[in-house]
């Protein structure tokens, strides 16, 4: 059984609002996109939209971005952020940054892309919350879903049994199921939901398929 998590993504403050209204009418946990237009190929809102509008179910933060503490430091403040997630892939003192989410009693994840192999992150798996694993290259919504992404989590379930999965991109009706019996732990849910004539329904139909059993 795998969690789903409605995801946000985009640069427009109304929209960003409007679409947090909604997702938090269907999920105690909602994902929110930071991307710098350097980590990734696009530019969304920033920690300064995040502040102005609090919201009442909590957020996991994905950075896809160069320089993750920056925003580290603004968003650990906030009460209504849970779970902090950074490139494995960027420049910058991994240990350092995962210390600095979990003391402020935040949840650190790491996320990787395609590219990077599951066992790159094989010395950090004790100290994250979560591995987020891209199934395809990130940066937009509505990508298809790498299929190469199943084995990277039975990989990542050999190297860790208790450690959580999540993946992120190309979740949708069809491969919710497949993903949560793969033995992913949470299923980020952004253009499906977005695009469907009644988010709500979405929502529960999407969370019923990933009721099922893993492998």
């Amino acid at each position: 059984m795998a969690k789903i998590i409605p995801g946000i993504l985009t640069g427009n403050e109304t929209d960003y609002h409007s679409r947090l209204l909604r997702a938090e009418h269907a999920s105690d946990l909602i994902q929110v996109d930071l991307i710098d237009g350097k980590f990734a190929p696009n530019v969304t809102i920033g920690p300064d939209i995040i502040k102005k509008y609090p919201s009442s179910s909590m957020l996991e933060m994905q950075l896809m971005v160069e320089f993750p503490q920056t925003y580290i430091n603004e968003l650990v403040k906030l009460e209504y952020v849970s779970r902090i997630i950074f490139p494995f892939e960027v420049d910058s003192d991994t240990n350092r940054d995962i210390y600095l989410i979990k003391s402020f009693g935040k949840q650190a994840g790491l996320s990787i892309n395609p590219e990077t192999p599951v066992s790159a992150v094989f010395y950090y798996m004790d100290d994250i919350d979560f591995l987020c694993i891209f199934s395809a290259s990130p940066g937009f919504s509505g990508n298809k879903l790498g299929e190469g992404v199943y084995d990277r989590i039975k990989e990542s379930k050999k190297m860790n049994l208790s450690l959580p999965v999540e993946v992120d991109i190309g979740v949708n009706f069809e491969t919710a199921p497949k993903l949560a019996k793969a033995g992913a732990d949470f299923l980020v849910a952004t253009s499906v939901l977005h695009n469907s004539d009644d988010y709500q329904i979405a929502y529960e139909k999407l969370a019923k398929l990933a009721e099922v059993p893993k492998n």
